[in-house]
């Protein structure tokens, strides 16, 4: 039997700072003491989780000067010593990471025990036009020694059935997603049944980590592989311990959910027989009959949102 003993830990940034620097290093001290406090509660916990842009903040204007470089950044070289100090599995939420090519990405990162980074995930559906960051191109996984493989999506992503299904066809049996989620994009009729989809249909466990109200909506929720909410949280600070059997991973998919609906070996097999189950992606997404009458492109800043004025007004694609 493998297990993930896991805390989420649902907190907001506490810092007001106008600092850029300052911020981040306020944010930062309180994200250790939110970590020796559950390493002190609860000793057999082997990973602990935040939420989305923790470490940064919700910062609009000076989102640039937040990021630094992994894995040299001062920030990240003190979470790298921490992890090593608790030996523990650490995911420290997302923050503004500053690649080799200029470009500032939502990043995310696992750190073990031994003071690695062993996994680097850049957001790839970034929600324009509310964030300016770049996205990334890859969905990794990383296999934990003697627990299983973890697969990282940040907010959004969980809306792409493409994200989670790209970590599953790669073995992922925990997908942890950090979010910055508030009431007002859907509240729970939202939040809640993406995680809840994204679990059954991939048949792994989701785990949804989300900043408590009013900067986001709280709620962060761990959903089990047949889709069942195994914890959630409510609207305040908080946090909590999920226990993740991961033989129920493999146990639904080698006999299906409700022990009869083998949705990813089915897949397989309908492919096998002859079935175009992926028709939509075989010509490519962009050349799909619904980009026709839709205008491009999307609006990447507040400036560039116009209102539908209905298909006749619409400028055609170019794809």
């Amino acid at each position: 039997m493998s297990y993930l003993n896991m805390a989420i830990i649902q907190v907001a940034s506490p810092s007001a700072s106008s600092d850029p620097g300052e911020k981040k290093r306020e944010n930062l001290e309180r994200m250790m003491w939110h970590i020796d406090q559950v390493c002190f509660i609860n000793p057999t916990i082997d990973l602990i989780a935040f939420p989305e842009l923790y470490l940064s903040g919700v910062e609009p204007i000076k989102w640039r000067k937040m990021a630094e470089p992994i894995p040299n950044g001062p920030i990240v070289q003190k979470l790298i010593e921490k992890a090593k100090q608790i030996n523990k599995w650490l995911v420290p939420g997302s923050f503004f990471e500053l690649g080799e090519d200029e470009k500032v990405y939502n990043t995310m990162i696992l750190i073990s025990p031994q003071g690695e980074i062993v996994l680097k995930y850049r957001m790839v559906f970034i929600p324009y036009p509310l964030e300016p960051s770049s996205p990334g191109n890859e969905f990794p996984v990383f296999e934990i020694p003697h627990i299983g493989k973890i697969g990282f999506l940040i907010c959004a992503d969980g809306h792409y059935p493409e994200s989670a299904r790209n970590l599953a066809l790669k073995g992922a049996e925990v997908i942890i997603k950090p979010t910055l989620q508030g009431e007002w994009i859907g509240g729970l009729r939202n939040h809640t049944p993406v995680a809840i989809t994204r679990a059954i249909e991939n048949q792994c466990f989701v785990v949804s980590i989300n900043q408590p109200s009013p900067v986001g909506m709280g709620n962060s929720v761990a959903i089990d592989p047949e889709g069942r909410i195994i914890e959630e949280l409510g609207i305040a600070e908080s946090f909590t311990f999920v226990h993740l059997n991961l033989e129920e991973v493999r146990r639904v998919r080698e006999n299906g959910s409700c022990g009869m609906f083998g949705f990813l070996k089915m897949l397989k097999e309908f492919k096998e027989e002859g079935c175009n189950v992926d028709e939509c992606y075989r010509n490519g997404i962009e050349n799909a009959d619904v980009y026709k009458n839709l205008s491009f492109p999307h609006a990447k800043t507040p400036d560039q949102i116009t209102r539908y004025k209905g298909p006749k007004e619409l400028k055609t694609s170019s794809h």
